[in-house]
């Protein structure tokens, strides 16, 4: 890879760039699944001479972060590239570090999503007026955050929609739009947890993902996918607990700072999310740059091999495909995304494959179990005397 750019604040300006003027994938909502959902990916520049420990968000003016229905409107799109130009000159923007806001979901039964780490939105509701304002919304309701205020916060651009999926992508469960905002001000607004949704906030240095030795490290997170599969029926679960085992999703420790200040790895960064952010990171780099393996590069894996290399094989188009436009970023992005459909695709056509295998395995063992006995019983028998 030629590294043309060094430090995460000019990769941050690239990817401003790069949402300005690339489209994003829309997908539209078939009629059986209207349901969509939004989240907020909020970078904010900390300034060098603020530690990640300080406090400095109680020095905010409250009143600044009080809704103005004048700065709702859109500017013009020079208005905004006016207000950027003059953002980037800011000497504690040149010297700041570009951080992210991640919010840990709190511990609730019944919750898919139940005590992940994630980004701030929520389901579209009727009143909303597009999935923006859903973005918006539920960000303000979640963590307090304006973002519709474009005095605090400009609104940068869209990550392609995806696909949210049951288990092995059978079922549609939503379509999730992602959207990208730059807050504007030096002091961040004061973050307000309401509601029982949220556990806690944190915000990551954007530079974390940029060191493979963090983002590339196999920590995976291991999930039983009997209780999915057969939810009512133990005898079922048992059967696909021999069969399939678990699944291991690839999984980034995010260190952050404890209120003792002591750094920890606690914050576990993976699918969703993970895949959002490996977006939002690959948009990060110039059209003609080649970038590195990306974070959400390790596909899930299971307990057996003969699974992992089905999927492998299964998926062997996909790979030549992405490696071919690697250096096309308004393709890439594409393909990878297909590639997530190939591989559940590929997961179920190995499912069926492993257990047809294992049945026959399973049925030979018991048709020559007799001869085996015998044979066992001769040997010992021969050892005894």
């Amino acid at each position: 890879m030629t590294d043309t750019v060094s430090s995460t604040l000019e990769r941050l300006k690239i990817l401003i760039s790069n949402l300005e003027n690339i489209l994003h994938c829309e997908i539209k909502s078939p009629p059986y699944q209207p349901r969509r959902a939004s989240v907020a990916i909020i970078i904010r520049i900390r300034p060098k001479n603020l530690s990640q420990d300080d406090d400095y968000n109680n020095k905010f003016d409250s009143a600044e972060s009080s809704t103005n229905k004048s700065l709702q409107i859109e500017g013009t799109d020079n208005e905004q590239k006016s207000k950027l130009e003059d953002f980037w000159k800011l000497p504690w923007v040149k010297d700041g570090e570009p951080e992210i806001l991640y919010v840990k979901r709190a511990l609730r039964q019944g919750d898919r999503w139940s005590g992940q780490i994630a980004f701030p939105g929520g389901k579209r509701d009727s009143n909303d007026f597009d999935d923006l304002d859903t973005a918006e919304r539920e960000t303000f309701e979640e963590v307090g955050l304006d973002l519709g205020n474009r005095e605090l916060f400009i609104y940068a651009g869209a990550l392609d929609e995806r696909e949210i999926t049951s288990t092995f992508g059978k079922n549609l469960l939503m379509v999730l739009c992602p959207f990208v905002f730059l807050q504007l001000t030096k002091e961040t607004p004061p973050i307000e947890i309401s509601g029982s949704e949220i556990a806690s906030t944190h915000w990551i240095p954007l530079s974390i993902f940029f060191d493979p030795n963090i983002t590339q490290k196999w920590d995976p997170e291991s999930i039983d996918l009997s209780s999915r599969l057969a939810p009512n029926s133990w005898i079922l679960q048992n059967i696909f607990k021999t069969l399939i085992g678990r699944m291991h999703f690839h999984c980034i420790g995010l260190p952050h700072s404890d209120v003792d200040g002591k750094t920890k790895r606690s914050l576990r960064l993976w699918g969703i999310t993970l895949q959002m952010t490996s977006d939002l990171i690959d948009m990060m780099y110039q059209q003609n740059e080649i970038p590195p393996r990306r974070l959400d590069a390790k596909r899930p894996k299971f307990d057996y091999w003969d699974m992992n290399f089905f999927v492998w094989c299964f998926l062997r188009k996909n790979r030549k495909n992405y490696k071919k436009r690697i250096s096309d970023l308004k393709t890439r992005r594409i393909i990878w995304a297909e590639g997530w459909r190939e591989y559940f695709t590929a997961v179920q056509k190995s499912c069926i494959i492993a257990t047809i295998i294992r049945t026959l395995f399973a049925l030979i063992l018991i048709r020559k179990l007799p001869r085996i006995i015998f044979i066992i019983k001769n040997i010992l028998i021969k050892f005894t005397k």
